[in-house]
């Protein structure tokens, strides 16, 4: 398959999916899958490692963003949470490789930032969590990654935000 002929495809599949939220980390945080395709109803149901097995199963469906954003999700609730964060940088990548920046896509990119803050936070990976989820919001600011943005907040000192935004001038 060519690549404009790929990136249609995905781009087809984006606007034709929806998100479904579930939580994550001892439920602090939400995350995002893309309802309605390979893993969600797995993932969804709590059998983690079989959405896995079925995302991981075939090589030319890796590709799909939907799949890496779900892959990404299924890591984060597995004993695999280690690969989170590559699989969620992997799904970013491939959705900001899209040239086509609609509403949706924003949208979904935003997720995609939110649900990465979440990989590294749970890695106690802070300043970049924080960042990830201040970046998600300048994205599209919606009730998934406001929420999350404002629960990282919470749980950080005050002294420690402080430090990060003085970090990142």
């Amino acid at each position: 398959m060519n690549k404009t002929m790929l990136k249609n495809t995905l781009f087809a599949t984006l606007l034709l999916s929806t998100t479904h939220v579930t939580l994550a980390n001892e439920a602090i945080f939400q995350v995002a899958v893309v309802k309605g395709t390979v893993g969600t109803a797995d993932i969804t149901k709590g059998e983690v490692e079989l959405g896995i097995k079925k995302l991981t199963a075939s090589e030319s469906s890796k590709d799909f963003y939907d799949r890496k954003m779900n892959l990404c999700v299924a890591y984060l609730q597995s004993a695999q949470n280690n690969k989170s964060e590559s699989a969620c940088t992997e799904a970013i990548d491939s959705i900001e490789s899209i040239k086509r920046q609609s509403s949706k896509v924003r949208y979904l990119t935003s997720l995609n930032y939110s649900n990465r803050g979440v990989a590294r936070y749970k890695q106690n990976q802070l300043t970049a969590a924080l960042k990830d989820f201040e970046f998600a919001v300048t994205i599209d600011e919606n009730p998934i990654t406001a929420g999350n943005l404002q629960k990282i907040r919470r749980l950080l000192p005050v002294t420690k935000v402080e430090k990060i935004a003085a970090l990142s001038d």
